[in-house]
């Protein structure tokens, strides 16, 4: 039995839905759709070429950095979804993350899942085509702040991101410095 349907209605009869109090809509056109916050995310669409540096840090030591993301929009284009998959070093890494926009205060909620079992929240937002994305990182001893600055360059065409770490104890720290290029 779908949504919206009496048990005794055939889906496939083209009976009306019926009418649900709420958050449902009753009617498919009834749904909300994107706004302007959502399509500047545009800028990120494609599959795009991963390389760079991990600088040694609290994260591990140094590494070269290589691999590919794709980002798509989930059916809706409420939420956009990034994959990361390629290699820190010897090391395998990836990672699957959704991105939505709140409008309350115009930034990007982010949550990440990691091939290591790991995850994390993350809040970015765009001033002038610069992109920030700020959260906090546990470690064993303790947590780091961390942001990422990221500019398009090029037309869009490539993307360079400095990824940096804060402390108490030390000022901010560059940690990982990618440059990805546009595939598609």
């Amino acid at each position: 039995m779908q949504l919206g349907m009496k048990e005794s209605e055939d889906p496939g009869s083209g009976a009306e839905p019926l009418e649900v109090e709420g958050d449902v809509a009753s009617d498919p056109g009834d749904h909300p759709l994107p706004g302007p916050g959502h399509r500047r995310l545009d800028v990120f669409l494609g599959r795009w070429r991963l390389a760079g540096q991990q600088f040694e840090s609290p994260f591990g030591p140094a590494a070269r950095i290589s691999g590919w993301e794709t980002y798509d929009w989930l059916l809706g284009g409420f939420f956009l979804i990034h994959r990361l998959e390629g290699r820190l070093g010897a090391a395998p890494m990836g990672c699957i993350e959704v991105i939505g926009h709140d409008a309350a205060t115009d930034s990007y909620p982010m949550r990440t899942f990691y091939n290591d079992g790991r995850f994390n929240e993350w809040r970015a937002s765009e001033r002038e085509g610069i992109w920030t994305t700020t959260g906090e990182w546990a470690l064993e001893a303790e947590s780091l702040s961390v942001r990422c600055t990221t500019l398009f360059e090029e037309g869009g065409a490539t993307r360079m991101g400095r990824w940096e770490y804060s402390s108490p104890s030390w000022g901010w720290q560059t940690f990982w410095d990618v440059q990805t290029t546009r595939i598609d």
